[in-house]
């Protein structure tokens, strides 16, 4: 990181402890943007059409201090942070060419701004070590606990409590219904839908158990991650699942030489060609039908699909914007208005491209933090890998889900955290594999 003039016109404890405060705020900050973030969206404030949740506009002053930090030399830019610009920019002008309206282009190219690019740029400003990421995991903490306690406590009472309740004092509704799976209620906490807490927090599983943290942190994280399988949504089911499978298939691979992560891809990658060429209805199909706790909602998931992927063929540069998407007038009877599917749903609305840079982003930052983990001593090289399985699992489960508001936050907050993280260079004093030196292998048993 630059010095700036002021910086070196001081004495020489003065600029220890403005670099060390430079350092900190941005790591605060993430830290504030996601505790504000957990503020249901009964809190909200509507300007001119456009919802200024507390996270947004504690994110207005906040990208005026990164701006001014980037321009005095304070970051280092990278292909994937130029990408992710553009597929904003690409959301501006889809915005405009599907409404017509600079005005909607504003609001809906503001929005989204404000919940993608931000939070990316808040996370990639406040991550420069692996070290800042436990720091960030430890100040979090606390709130991943509450989230995924109220869900479990909302699931297992049978009513919602924080949203009703902040509905009284705001005035605002209260969106939340009452749906009953498996002889429980599905918990929402302050998120505004089940499957939105219960995939951010299964996200957090495998951040905690790889982070290489001890104590309370670790333990209330964890027990947290673990509260979202009370949203009772099988894309939380499924990314626990997952990232609890992958966490020890990472701790089997530092114990037993032949075990690699490339022959798990390897394998992975066969298996879903194999799926494509004998199933009638594709991996996505087949996943969505036996990993799914509805079988109605599983089915219009594939249907969601067909339709979904029909209107991208008809208008693929720039989207339909927020206008209603073609599909047969039964599935409009039956409400069928929402688009279960994160990828699938930004080129409906904004064209391919934006889904193809934020895919191009999300997939590059998990291979390049896989990647640069290699080198890495073992204790941070298992935090990459943690970083890049939850990121993997939230972007994979999001093809079951829309993704807003703030899960919308998390999800490039985590993708910014990924992309800081691979862009550390190397480490080459140490193995290329964490079980080829006894230094990694006695470091394991200290901290396991």
């Amino acid at each position: 990181m630059s010095i700036s003039p002021q910086t070196l016109r001081m004495t020489p404890p003065q600029r220890m402890v403005a670099q060390r405060r430079d350092v900190k705020l941005p790591l605060y900050l993430a830290t504030a943007l996601f505790y504000l973030m957990l503020i249901p969206e009964q809190a909200n404030v509507n300007l001119g059409g456009l919802l200024l949740s507390p996270y947004r506009l504690f994110l207005i002053p906040t990208f005026l201090y990164l701006l001014r930090s980037a321009l005095m030399g304070g970051f280092r830019f990278s292909w994937f942070d130029l990408l992710l610009a553009f597929a904003c920019v690409w959301i501006w002008l889809a915005s405009y060419m599907s409404s017509n309206s600079v005005v909607a282009a504003m609001v809906q190219g503001g929005a989204h701004t404000m919940d993608i690019a931000l939070p990316y740029f808040v996370a990639r400003f406040a991550i420069r070590s692996p070290q800042d990421i436990r720091i960030l995991l430890v100040l979090i903490a606390p709130g991943v606990a509450v989230m995924g306690a109220v869900v479990m406590l909302e699931s297992i009472i049978g009513r919602h409590i924080i949203q009703p309740f902040l509905a009284m004092i705001t005035g605002a509704p209260n969106r939340l219904g009452v749906e009953i799976r498996l002889g429980l209620m599905r918990g929402s906490a302050s998120f505004p839908h089940p499957i939105l807490a219960g995939i951010c927090l299964a996200s957090f599983l495998p951040l905690y158990l790889m982070s290489g943290l001890r104590g309370w942190p670790k333990l209330i994280g964890a027990a947290g991650a673990v509260g979202g399988f009370f949203s009772m949504s099988s894309a939380a089911l499924l990314g626990l699942v997952v990232g609890a499978a992958l966490y020890a298939y990472d701790w089997l691979t530092e114990r037993i030489g032949n075990l690699t992560w490339r022959l798990f891809l390897f394998a992975t990658s066969i298996l879903y060609v194999a799926v494509e060429l004998t199933s009638n209805s594709g991996f996505f199909g087949l996943l969505v039908r036996y990993a799914s706790l509805n079988t109605a909602s599983a089915y219009n998931r594939v249907l969601i699909w067909n339709y979904g992927t029909q209107n991208v063929a008809k208008h693929p540069l720039f989207g339909i914007g927020y206008n209603d998407w073609e599909r047969p007038a039964w599935m409009q009877w039956a409400n069928s208005f929402s688009m279960d599917h994160f990828w699938l749903l930004l080129s409906v609305r904004f064209g391919l491209p934006v889904s193809l840079l934020l895919i191009v982003v999300t997939g590059g930052a998990v291979i390049m933090l896989a990647l640069r983990s290699i080198d890495r001593r073992a204790v941070d090289a298992r935090l990459m890998r943690g970083v890049a399985i939850s990121l993997a699992v939230f972007a994979f489960g999001a093809v079951s889900v829309a993704l807003w508001a703030n899960a919308l936050v998390w999800f490039f907050m985590l993708t910014g955290i990924a992309v800081s993280l691979g862009m550390l260079p190397r480490e080459r004093m140490y193995a290329r594999h964490p079980n080829a030196s006894f230094r990694n292998q006695r470091e394991i048993r200290r901290l396991v």
